[in-house]
């Protein structure tokens, strides 16, 4: 054996590939960079064993080692090809169970070149030859050696093409990894093609193991440069890929470099524009653009009113850094937090509303205190004159005390029958039960309920009711609508004023009722505070009429639950004017 320059130069692919089958075996690589383990271990295998025949001087001793080197030589372009699947992150037909299938030519091939002594399916002839510059084989090629190329060749153009497919359809953020993965398999295949088609300078010597010297150069710097086997690509971008976020990264120029299919939905990229600046495409975002712009980790809340909805997104922002800690780089990811800002909303709307409640309750309370404390107190103390004066009484001022007694009663009625209503309606115990009513039939009714009021009073009642007028209302809620403002109408008109209620048709689908009076009015400021409980807006009617404020905040609301409105104009001194508009109905 005689160590030369080729042999010599064949230990650096083997040193190289062993090297990287020892660093991927480290449990952190596990599983994939097994793999690559064994096809580096392949390699070297090929690489060593083939220099020790260019090194060997005997025909013998060349043969001997030629058959070592087909312990690796058939594995190679099976485990290249295995490899490349799994760092490339391209779905492919070829599960584990077809591995079993592609191992069988690879097998044949290994036992024919081992046994080529006894038949000629590989070598047809071998032979030494002295004419080049180191003794050689001279092999004289078998029908099964076509096969053990035409295998090769297809693994690696399929490989090849996987490569070019990812590198083509897709932008990866591992594109350097893929690029020396590229490089790494089409330079055995074009260093093979040049041997197979007899072009190579040097005859009878393979460049293929020399190739993969340079191979192994390009994953050496794939692994120690881009960490390739650390993560594996495939992971990572599995992750990238399949996140519920949206991920855009931007590099140092503010230009797009890669994003996922989630951001491609947010901002309705129908293809995704790699090298784009972001002041282009994220103009209609001026917030999201300047938070690019700054260093350091920010977040956002981005609104974006799409043409059928509305989403809120959080977006966060970091620098990428490099090995030198410099920012090379922004990643922006976009969470949808529509859901849980809706949540919040409801959560913010129903503490003000139990705000509003608790203080219209408190509002209420005082109310009740001071109103039932003016009766309860007139009732009281006519009780004490009664029982304290009743014998020098005559029955004149026995029968004033009596009507002053009833006014305190009737003043208690309608608070208490008030608080009922308005107490069943903040529970959502009052059920709306429309039916057809008689416009015209319900409204005389109520004012006979007060005919002896108006009599008391010297009112004129002006009544324009039109006929045959149905409107689709709970009856209960409008006779406690009419009701309230006829009462009020009486209470807040001097004697020998006028009380008018007229109907009519408002429009197609609206009834109209109006109740106005020629009374003492409202001015600017009650009128805006009328229907509110933050504001004290009863009064004592022009006889001394007791009003507690809550039975016009009733009417409103019963109103609007049977789909209508109340609506209000006055003018102080003159009268107010009261108009109920009601869904109609045919009778």
């Amino acid at each position: 054996m005689q160590l030369n320059i080729y042999a010599l130069i064949l230990l650096v692919p083997a040193f190289i590939s062993f090297a990287l089958a020892m660093e991927a075996r480290k449990q952190r690589y596990a599983p994939r960079g097994r793999l690559f383990a064994l096809a580096m271990l392949a390699i070297g295998v090929w690489s060593a064993t083939y220099a020790m025949e260019l090194a060997s001087t005997t025909q013998n001793m060349m043969q001997f080692w030629l058959k070592l080197e087909y312990i690796a030589i058939p594995w190679v372009s099976l485990l290249m090809m295995l490899v490349v699947l799994n760092y490339s992150g391209i779905e492919t037909t070829i599960k584990s169970t077809h591995i079993g299938y592609l191992s069988i030519i690879p097998l044949i091939t290994m036992a024919l070149a081992i046994t080529h002594e006894h038949h000629t399916f590989y070598y047809k002839h071998v032979e030494l030859s002295d004419q080049g510059p180191i003794p050689l084989l001279k092999l004289e090629i078998g029908p099964w050696y076509y096969v053990h190329v035409f295998y090769s060749y297809a693994l690696n153009i399929y490989a090849l093409g996987v490569l070019i497919r990812k590198l083509v359809h897709q932008r990866s953020l591992f594109r350097n990894q893929l690029n020396f993965l590229l490089i790494a398999v089409i330079v055995p295949l074009l260093s093979f093609t040049l041997y197979f088609v007899k072009l190579m300078p040097i005859k009878n010597i393979d460049p293929t193991p020399f190739a993969f010297t340079i191979s192994g150069i390009l994953m050496s710097v794939s692994i120690l440069r881009f960490r390739m086997l650390d993560l594996l690509p495939i992971a990572r971008e599995h992750v990238f890929r399949s996140m519920n976020d949206g991920l855009l990264v931007i590099d140092g120029k503010l230009r797009l470099v890669d994003c996922n299919p989630v951001a491609d939905q947010i901002f309705r990229w129908k293809r995704t524009p790699f090298g784009k600046p972001v002041n282009e495409l994220l103009k209609d975002f001026p917030e999201l653009v300047e938070v690019s712009n700054r260093k350091g980790e920010e977040s956002i809340e981005l609104p974006i009113l799409y043409p059928d909805e509305e989403k809120i997104y959080l977006v966060s922002t970091s620098d990428i850094l490099n090995h030198k800690n410099a920012v090379v780089g922004k990643l922006l990811v976009v969470h949808d937090i529509t859901h849980r800002y809706k949540l919040q909303e409801t959560i913010r709307k129903s503490e003000e509303r139990l705000r509003a409640l608790n203080g219209e309750k408190d509002k209420l309370f005082s109310i009740i205190a001071h109103d039932l404390r003016s009766p309860i107190s007139a009732f009281l103390s006519l009780t004490s004159l009664f029982i304290d004066d009743s014998a020098d009484m005559s029955k004149e001022e026995m029968r004033e005390i009596a009507l002053s007694m009833n006014r305190s009663a009737e003043s208690l009625s309608g608070l208490l029958d008030n608080l009922l209503q308005w107490s069943r309606m903040q529970r959502n115990e009052v059920k709306t039960r429309p039916e057809a009513i008689d416009v015209k039939l319900l409204v005389e009714r109520n004012l006979e309920i007060y005919s002896e009021a108006i009599q008391n009073k010297k009112l004129t009642v002006q009544s324009t009711l039109t006929g045959g007028l149905y409107v689709f209302a709970d009856e209960n809620m409008l006779n406690t609508i009419l009701r309230n403002l006829i009462s009020n109408a009486i209470k807040f008109t001097q004697k020998g004023g006028v009380v008018a209620v007229s109907s009519g048709q408002d429009s197609k689908d609206m009834v109209s009722i109006e109740v106005s009076d020629t009374g003492i009015g409202m001015s600017k400021e009650m009128l805006e505070n009328l229907f509110s409980l933050d504001s004290k807006s009863n009064r004592p009617g022009t006889e001394g009429e007791p009003s507690t404020g809550l039975g016009l905040i009733l009417c409103k609301d019963f109103a609007e639950r049977n789909n209508g409105k109340l609506l209000v104009s006055s003018t102080q001194g003159k009268g107010s004017t009261f108009t109920i508009l009601l869904p109609s109905s045919r009778n």
